[in-house]
């Protein structure tokens, strides 16, 4: 492992969890509702995050290296899975077993819809960009 990899997963893994503070911090206090919507905003828009640069980095429209600096560090720490997983238990053992089910439902159901919507909108980028001659490979 290089040294430049480890540099880029530190500093996309800062950028990440500090982005994911402010937002799930500003969307929870902003929007009060019976499940974690921060929580539930960062692991959804991550998701997107990660199906679009996912293609981008498989047809190689970006440099190898970005992997560690996108996916692994900034998108790495800015989901939160375990806090997900923690928050529904909190849930559960306050016998709040309807927010507990929909928090459940919604961070599975949407985060891997969103995937698939940001691999969507990726594919077509890079469809235009292709058409439009931006791009010659």
């Amino acid at each position: 492992m290089a040294m430049k990899d480890l540099l880029l997963v530190f500093f996309g893994g800062g950028l990440g969890a500090l982005s994911r503070f402010v937002f799930s911090r500003g969307i929870s206090m902003r929007f009060f509702t019976a499940i974690p919507s921060g929580t539930l905003f960062v692991n959804v828009t991550g998701s997107l995050l990660m199906g679009f640069f996912f293609n981008l980095l498989n047809a190689s429209l970006l440099p190898a290296g970005y992997r560690a600096l996108i996916t692994v560090g900034f998108i790495g720490a800015y989901t939160t899975f375990s806090t997900y997983a923690l928050e529904t238990v909190a849930l559960l053992q306050r016998k709040e077993y309807l927010p507990a089910f929909w928090n459940f439902l919604l961070n599975n159901v949407l985060t891997f819809v969103a995937i698939v919507i940001g691999m969507v909108i990726s594919s077509a980028l890079y469809s235009v960009i292709r058409s439009e001659g931006i791009l010659h490979r």
